[in-house]
């Protein structure tokens, strides 16, 4: 029993009857029948129409540039930092527009080939059966489509429709031409030039062609960056290890692996031609000097030889061979200071003009002083950091200014250690010219002609000796070009997946799947919520505590009268149990009622078609059948319905015989059913409830009562109008019929509020048109249930078997 202060409601919604979900799912298989199907079936088309979307991932390996350890370790004695480039820098360089525009360039990709099948697409990469040249106007869209039909009967044409937005206007415009493969055409966009591939017969032609329709979509070199920067990734592939992973996405995997590669080798390229760039400076600086000493060491040789055929001098002296010797040597020392200080000259003036040394080292030219060396790879460095950084940020970056102070400094120490290196050349410059000074005071001595000769062979030897230094750093720095390789290196190159990533079927199925039990499901749970109807017993429990008297089975039978046809279905079987149930219920009853109205038996319902009328005609030929007399009367005066069910006529009826205008006698008429009357509702009254309070209605139901073992009434709805509540002070017990799937909870409020009022003595309800279901919906909670709920579960559980067996 339930405690007084908690209503069935509340109690039940606390908790989620997981039974009723069940019931409810199976109730409703044939949605999930339909909508799993349909999930799958949508998931199908899906993946059949998209097209798959692959990864492809290359792998390339840093490697940090910095000084020796005596370079380094000399920086840090005078404060100057080495640093390690930044993996960071390297992403950002690598994920640059710069570097996608040359990669894109060097794959020479402006035109994406794409095969229709009418209802899809598929993009094409190497095998497409046609090509495209184009050189596009300044009017031109970044991007625009090429719908192109190729002609199986003519394939010396094709005809193709040119679709873009105007970039001023926004309209949508298309120009449509013929065009002959091989000849230029032009319109607003350009001119364009196709050709035949080695695919076109087998693509177009024949009985195996795949397609005759065709879309190119071209696109502007910027447009293409930021379409594949978007789908680009480059990440760290491991934390402690300067590698880096690239990822792209593309329809086509030999398009990515292809891009992916083109970005890798454009990347390599950009390193070693950074690397070379100072070499490749030097040795202009180095074949500019050469030209100009071949020049003098032509005219020497002719001034030499001149001298020679004029004093007759075939040789000099041992002297002064001795004397030229050693002046030979100075002079040579000397001339390779003279290299060395234009050397420093030059690149004191390349580092003033602000030009990156690009990772180069000045040893290419003979200047091996660490501290020098060290320094430019710092600013070499700081360089490359400053160019990366500018590709994603502006010049007032605080991050720019930073590196600009640190370049300003470096070139401060940097220009301070070149003038000490030219320093210590020109103080051992000087040394060496007074050496010289020495020598040249002994060699004046000789005779003139022979002084003069010498002078021309150490002129000759001087610039002979330079000549071949430069020779030398010449070849040296060849070497260094030709040898110059990157300080990254690609460890993988790109690699597709073998299965797209996107779309991916399993999701795809699972979703179409989860779909189509997801929306029955939540059909389920909307009714669960929402559909407050009453579906069986336990929906009864929850709402209300009123004695239950029994259930009644759906019937399919065309006749009102249901339980005269089959004595043994289980519809008569259900009325004969609540037969059995009514007459405890009015036999308990009889001590507190007036011997008037013991057996008047009132049925009403909370709103209409809930069968109340069905209920009284079957409930009184029940008791016909029983062996009792029985009248069935329409006190339903608003809508009387009982003259309709049975073909009789309304004219006369309950309403005139309350009003005084019929006799009963003559207004009651038989149903065709032993035992068992009517009285019909008659003509509808302007005031029902007038006539129902009047002492007619006493009158009638005591004449009634006394020539019937049992009077039904057929009543009103007791939710809609209070005739119901002034007849149920003249009957014995009142019926409530609740239809399944029809009477919601909510109307019950109001019936409950009367029964713990009191305002009806006696009431009971019936559970109409119940479905039997094998899922425990239907009227499996029997009968002889009676009138209040049974402490016993089984007693409540109905069987076939149990009807059958019945006398």
């Amino acid at each position: 029993m339930l405690d007084s202060q908690t209503t069935p409601t509340s109690q039940a919604e606390d908790e989620l009857d997981l039974t009723k979900v069940f019931q409810l799912i199976m109730e409703n298989w044939k949605l999930f029948a339909v909508f799993i199907p349909l999930g799958i079936g949508i998931a199908f088309g899906y993946l059949w129409y998209s097209h798959p979307v692959y990864n492809m991932t290359a792998t390339v390996l840093v490697e940090d540039e910095g000084g020796s350890d005596i370079s380094q370790s000399i920086l840090d004695e005078v404060g100057v930092l080495g640093k390690k480039r930044n993996i960071e820098n390297e992403i950002a360089i690598l994920s640059s527009r710069f570097m996608m525009g040359r990669a894109i360039l060097a794959e020479e990709r402006g035109v994406d080939y794409a095969v229709d099948f009418g209802l899809k697409t598929r993009d094409l990469y190497e095998e497409t059966p046609i090509l495209v040249d184009y050189n596009l106007s300044e009017f031109a869209p970044q991007s625009f489509l090429v719908f192109v039909n190729l002609s199986q009967e003519d394939n010396s044409k094709l005809k193709a429709a040119f679709s873009y937005t105007d970039p001023k206007t926004k309209e949508d415009i298309e120009i449509f031409e013929n065009v002959e493969f091989g000849l230029q055409t032009e319109n607003a966009l350009g001119t364009f030039l196709f050709t035949k591939t080695e695919f076109f017969d087998e693509m177009v032609l024949g009985e195996s062609a795949v397609s005759s329709e065709y879309e190119l979509t071209i696109s502007q070199l910027d447009f293409l960056v930021t379409q594949y920067l978007e789908v680009l990734k480059v990440d760290e592939a491991r934390e402690k290890a300067s590698i880096l992973k690239l990822t792209i996405k593309d329809k086509v995997p030999q398009r990515g692996e292809d891009l992916l590669d083109a970005i890798l080798k454009v990347y390599i390229e950009d390193n070693i031609q950074k690397k070379n760039q100072l070499a490749s400076n030097s040795l202009k600086f180095i074949e500019n000097q050469l030209s100009l000493i071949t020049d003098d060491l032509v005219t020497l040789e002719d001034e030499i030889k001149g001298f020679k055929s004029k004093y007759g001098i075939t040789d000099i002296s041992e002297e002064a061979g001795f004397f030229l010797t050693q002046v030979g040597t100075l002079d040579q020392t000397m001339s390779e200071l003279d290299v060395k200080i234009s050397i420093i000259d030059y690149l004191e003036e390349y580092i003033k003009s602000d030009q990156s040394l690009d990772n180069a080292s000045p040893a290419s030219l003979g200047l091996t002083d660490p501290l020098l060396t060290s320094l430019i790879v710092k600013l070499s460095e700081l360089y490359s950091e400053r160019e990366s950084m500018l590709g994603f940020t502006k010049q007032d970056n605080p991050l720019i200014t930073s590196i600009d102070t640190k370049i300003r400094e470096t070139k401060e120490a940097l220009l301070t250690n070149i003038q000490s290196i030219r320093g210590g050349f020109r103080a051992s410059k000087t040394e060496i010219e007074k050496q010289l000074s020495k020598v040249e005071a002994k060699v004046r001595l000789l005779p003139k002609a022979e002084y003069e000769l010498l002078a021309l062979q150490r002129q000759y030897t001087i610039k002979e000796s330079l000549y071949l230094l430069l020779l030398e750093k010449k070849s040296e720095n060849s070497i260094l070009l030709a040898s110059t390789i990157s300080d990254n290196m690609v460890l993988d190159k790109a690699r597709s997946s073998e299965k797209p990533i996107s779309p991916r079927k399993s999701v795809i199925y699972l979703i179409g799947l989860l779909g189509g039990v997801g929306i029955p499901m939540a059909y389920v749970f909307l009714v669960l919520i929402f559909d407050d109807r009453i579906k069986n017993m336990e929906d009864l429990k929850r709402v209300t505590r009123i004695p239950f008297l029994g259930i009644i089975p759906h019937s399919k039978e065309i006749s009102k009268i249901v339980v005269g046809h089959n004595t043994n279905s289980p519809i008569a079987e259900s009325f004969r149990s609540i037969r059995t149930n009514l007459s405890f219920l009015i036999s308990n009853k009889q001590a507190e009622q007036d011997g008037s109205k013991k057996n008047i038996i009132q049925v009403t319902s909370a709103v209409g078609s809930e069968g109340k009328s069905f209920f009284s005609i079957n409930l009184a030929a029940s008791l016909a059948l029983g062996g009792s007399t029985a009248i069935v009367v329409g006190l339903d005066l608003r809508k009387p319905r009982l003259a309709e069910y049975f073909n009789l006529s309304n004219e006369e009826g309950a309403s005139s015989v309350l009003a005084g205008f019929s006799e009963l006698e003559q207004t009651i008429k038989p149903s065709g059913q032993d035992n068992l009357d009517l009285l019909v509702g008659g003509p509808i009254p302007p005031n029902p409830s007038e006539l129902l309070m009047s002492t007619s209605l006493t009158s009638l139901l005591g004449s009634l009562s006394e020539k019937y073992d049992y009077v039904v009434i057929d009543t009103p709805p007791i939710g809609l109008v209070t005739d119901s509540l002034i007849l149920a002070e003249s009957a014995a017990t009142t019926i409530y019929v609740v239809r399944q799937g029809a009477t919601r909870s909510a109307t019950l409020n109001y019936i409950n509020d009367l029964y713990s009022s009191k305002k009806i003595t006696s009431l009971s309800l019936v559970l109409n048109d119940v479905k039997q279901s094998r899922f425990g919906y239907g009227y499996g909670y029997g009968y002889g249930y009676g009138y209040g709920y049974s402490e016993n579960e089984n007693s409540s559980k109905w069987s076939f078997k149990s009807i059958f067996n019945r006398s």
